[in-house]
């Protein structure tokens, strides 16, 4: 695909190793020395990640072969290595009043998965502006969480930042390109939202009402993940025991003495027991965060805790559906912590 900008015509194409070096100093000309993961500023590593299918690009390339702009489907967070997040979209500088960004956007969401046969894809919209909400809508996606407050707000100080008046929210949005049928065990005080979420994803899953109780035979089994510099930490859950509470609570005591703002848990939706699990979560100040499809490869959902207040008055949302999961989250912050 062809178009025309300020200084030289360009094309949407998918990455080759020709152009490694130029998506190298892409990502210096907009960042710096300063990108988080250091990988970027390998070519061979850019190269190995693209082979190994763990990373997938579409670049903006100039008739000469100059790299302009880019955007990734790459592996991130979810235990599902098969889910792929949408992220890294970067156009350069002189560039930013063509339509290379948003030809970027539709084009990598459509061919990628496509070619290599993915069947979902999730990215995190940022809530201090509105440009990424509104494209993932354009593109075909689906709003199913608020992650509240993930961002720290001096990852906006640099001059090319959106400006940003506390720490930022990030809009969890989804792709569906395939369904995979499962029963879902919604927890009672969730019900209602989880299902207003899934009737946008039409996927099919039989929904049952979570009531069953924390499983004596067997013992919580996860992983803590701590981003000292953010302020995050994300608790996976793999499978919920008996020993629930206790296995939290020393999680917890890490959080704490880390200094964690933000404290995210991840669990599966394809467990009996999962209100039981939520109810003890909202006992200890989480609250309602979204739902996760295909997180485990079966579906999950994450609740939250914020210390502080939550900045909720510095998300800007584009939809009433994204609107109507901040009002319930919201209330539900509310609600946990009156409990406290």
């Amino acid at each position: 695909m062809y178009g025309e900008s300020a200084i030289k015509p360009w094309r949407i194409d998918f990455f080759t190793s020709e152009d490694a070096q130029g998506v190298v100093d892409l990502y210096r000309a907009i960042y710096g020395d300063d990108y988080p993961r250091k990988e970027v500023y390998d070519t061979k590593e850019l190269v190995r990640q693209s082979n190994a299918g763990e990373t997938y690009r579409m670049v903006a390339r100039t008739e000469d072969g100059e790299v302009v702009g880019q955007a990734a489907l790459y592996q991130s967070s979810p235990p599902n290595k098969r889910l792929y997040e949408y992220g890294q979209l970067m156009v350069r500088h002189d560039y930013r009043k063509s339509w290379i960004a948003m030809k970027l956007i539709g084009e990598s969401l459509k061919k990628i998965p496509q070619r290599y046969g993915l069947e979902q894809v999730w990215g995190e919209a940022v809530c201090n502006h509105l440009f990424t909400q509104q494209s993932a809508v354009r593109h075909g996606g689906y709003e199913t969480g608020l992650e509240v407050d993930l961002i720290p707000a001096e990852s906006y100080s640099q001059a090319n930042s959106q400006a940003a008046n506390g720490r930022v929210s990030t809009l969890v949005v989804f792709y569906n390109f395939k369904n995979k049928l499962q029963t879902i065990y919604l927890p009672k005080v969730y019900e209602e939202i989880l299902k207003e979420i899934y009737e946008a994803a039409d996927c099919g899953h039989c929904f049952v009402t979570s009531e069953g109780v924390l499983p004596g035979e067997i013992s919580t089994v996860g992983e803590l993940q701590i981003f000292n510099n953010a302020g995050v930490a994300r608790i996976t859950i793999d499978e919920i025991g008996s020993d629930f509470e206790v296995y939290l609570n020393n999680l917890e005591v890490k959080t704490k003495a880390a200094g964690i703002v933000v404290t995210q848990v991840f669990m599966r939706l394809t467990r009996p027991c999962t209100g039981a699990a939520v109810d003890i979560l909202r006992k200890r100040g989480y609250f309602f965060g979204g739902a996760l499809p295909r997180w485990f490869d079966d579906d999950g959902f994450f609740m939250q805790k914020i210390v502080g207040l939550p900045n909720f008055q510095g998300v800007k949302l584009y939809s009433k559906r994204s609107k109507k999961i901040m009002e319930f989250i919201k209330n539900d912050w509310q609600e946990v912590r009156g409990d406290l």
